[in-house]
Order: structure tokens, then sequence, then C-alpha cells
């Protein structure tokens, strides 16, 4: 046994996640890891089917640059075009004294890019104070916020293109994709993503295969839940979150990109994904959120070295020990992660379900994981 497998073992019996699935390949078919482990209250095996959450986004970045490809959108496109009701989008500056939110009038567009990159303005309410505020003040309407236009019904938190923010630009692309291509995400990921790769468990309305664990704040232990808070149950498909699937149905899409094998896109729209797309004033900003958020996903050492790709977290630089300069990295908030490190010719996806949002006694384990790839594929060193 290795010493990662003990320290997996220890993970799952020391309560620090109740079970996971596994995956990873090189690219010239050498390595194929495929594992499952289970714990006392969850039974993960290779089949079980879990809530992606912010994997999502991965998948809508395909499609949108598939219909790049074919001419139905660019990336310059002002989105105002198929949505006009994104024109009425303002900026939140902050707040009156009797707490009334002071906006101006936006002056830049929102362009396909700006969604892709998550320099659009669109923040979730966990990551703005300013709109959790807003968010709180809102009157529930718990049917109008399963659809995307009632979960995201906020302003902006700075002008598109001069910020970065992680946030509901993708869920608004995935209505951008729906309009032009004139059917919903469910019908279009199925065609045109998943039935090329032979991907039989993806859809948005599916049931997952394990309950949801979840840390108490009052002693670290996990407790396991079907009914726990989960990120499927809208009535409308949300690009930036909702689909469930295998973790070995997934992993199919992350082969596809990593061997450039033509099936989901062009080599050069693949290209595109892996090389930094944030001009300097969201970049820094990006530096500043990623480095001392809660919410980033698998491990995120100081290197001043990141980007955004389009997809992921970007590795921009080569001060990182292992990892290859524009290696694609992201996850979701039950702390699932994945990666594509094409220089290094791998890819990895680590599968759990434990909330809170990116717990952090799980990212030393996602963080081993990746590591252990590097290492069996022989690519640990530079």
């Amino acid at each position: 046994m290795s010493q990662f497998d003990k320290y997996l073992e220890e993970s799952v019996h020391g309560d620090v996640i109740p079970g996971a699935v596994l995956y990873a390949q090189d690219k010239d078919g050498s390595l194929e890891w495929a594992s499952a482990i289970s714990g006392p209250g969850a039974q993960y095996t290779m089949d079980t089917v879990m809530e992606l959450a912010s994997v999502t986004k991965l998948v809508t970045t395909i499609a949108a640059l598939q219909l790049v490809e074919r001419g139905d959108l660019s990336l310059d496109q002002n989105v105002e075009d198929i949505i006009p009701a994104f024109s009425k989008l303002n900026v939140l500056d902050g707040f009156n004294t009797n707490g009334t939110p002071i906006l101006h009038k936006r002056r830049n567009s929102i362009t396909v890019e700006k969604l892709l990159t998550h320099s659009s303005g669109a923040a979730y309410p966990f990551v703005d104070a300013r709109l959790a505020q807003l968010s709180e003040k809102k009157d529930g309407n718990s049917e109008n916020e399963q659809t995307v236009d009632g979960s995201f019904d906020l302003p902006l938190s700075f002008e598109p293109g001069e910020g970065w923010m992680y946030g509901s630009g993708m869920d608004r692309l995935g209505q951008v994709i729906e309009r032009v291509t004139k059917m919903g995400l469910e019908q279009y990921f199925h065609d045109q993503i998943f039935k090329p790769l032979g991907i039989t468990t993806g859809t948005f309305w599916g049931e997952v295969g394990v309950p949801m664990s979840n840390r108490s704040e009052h002693d670290g232990k996990l407790t396991h839940a079907w009914n726990a808070p989960a990120f499927t149950g809208a009535n409308e498909c949300h690009g930036g979150q909702g689909l469930v699937i295998s973790i070995p149905d997934f992993s199919k899409i992350l082969r596809s990109l990593l061997v450039d094998d033509g099936v989901l896109l062009k080599p050069e729209s693949t290209a595109s994904m892996f090389l930094p797309h944030l001009s300097p004033a969201p970049r820094t900003m990006l530096l500043k959120q990623i480095q001392a958020a809660e919410w980033t996903l698998g491990d995120v050492p100081t290197t001043n070295e990141y980007s955004w790709g389009f997809g992921g977290l970007l590795v921009d630089g080569d001060s990182h020990p292992f990892r290859r300069r524009n290696t694609l990295t992201w996850g979701g908030a039950p702390s699932l992660y994945w990666f594509i490190d094409r220089a290094a010719g791998i890819y990895g996806i680590f599968g759990t379900q434990v909330m809170p949002l990116c717990d952090r006694k799980v990212t030393p384990v996602l963080k081993a994981f990746e590591e252990e790839v590097y290492r069996k594929a022989g690519k640990l060193e530079k």
C-alpha cells in the first residue's frame, strides 16, 4: 500500500472525507488510475453519480466555444444583443445611510468572453458581501429563485472588464447558449457533448448516488443526509451549477481536452482554453482574491502566477513545484476537484460530496491526490 493510499484511508476513517472516487490518466495511456473508497456513512463506487456544482462550468465553457467555432457566437459579442434584459444591469457602488443601494449606469458592454472569465461584474453573493447584503433584503420567492433570473437578480459588482470576481457569469452564459441554439442546456449538452463521448450519466435532472456529507461547526464531524442542501432542484438549467454525473463519465471530457482528439472542439479552440485571458486590472483583482478566499478549490500556493483560462484557474508561470505553465484547474463546492496539465500530459479528478462550501479539511487531501497523479505518471519533477 502506497503512502497516499494509507493517507486516504486515514482520511476516511478520520472523518475528513466520507469516501471518494479518483480517476486519472496520462496522454499516452500508460497511466489509468481508477479507484473508489468508502467510509461507513456513504458508499462510493465507480458508478456513483455526484453533484458537480461549479464543475458544471467547464461543460458550459465547451458549449460556448463550440458556438464560437460555428460562428453562432463571437467572444467579443455584446450579450445584450441576445438577451436584452442584460441592458438593465447596473453597477453597485455602495449603500446610502438608510441602506438603499447606490448604483451607476453601466458604461461597458458585457461580452461572451467577460462571462467566460468572470470579468463581467456578475459576482456571487458569497464572494461580494455587498451583494450578500442585497440578497438578504430581497423578498423571498423560492419558486423564482429556482430560475437563473431569480437566482441572480442582482447588480454588477464592477464595470465589465475592469475587475474579477467569481460569480454567475457562467449561469448567464447558459442562458445565451439556450437562446442561440433554441434548445435547453440539457438537450444541447446531451447532443453535442455527452453523446459524442459516450457519456450516459450526465444530466441536470438526475439523482445522486450518495448522501451529501456535512461537517459540523461544533465538533468537525461529518453527518450524512440525503435531504441536505443541494445544487439540483432548480426548474431551469444553470450553466454554472446543477449537473450530476459519474466521475468516470466526467473524466471523458477531461481526457478529450488533454489529448486534443477534436471530438468536442477544434485544436485551436482547445488551445485557447489553456491561455491567460485576463487583462492587468482583472488579473490583479484575481490574485488578491484567490490567495485569501475560503471558496477556492484545491491547492493554491502563493506564487502570484495565476490568471483565468476558459473553464478554470490557470497556472500562469513556472514557480509551482510540479504543475506546468498553463495547467487548468477548478472544481465544485462539495469538494470536487479536477486539473488538466497538457504540458505534463496528465489529468485527474477527485470526486466527493462534502459541505460546507469548499471544506478546508478536504483541501490537503485534494493536494495529496494531485501530487500522487504526477508521481504515478513520473511527472513529479519538471
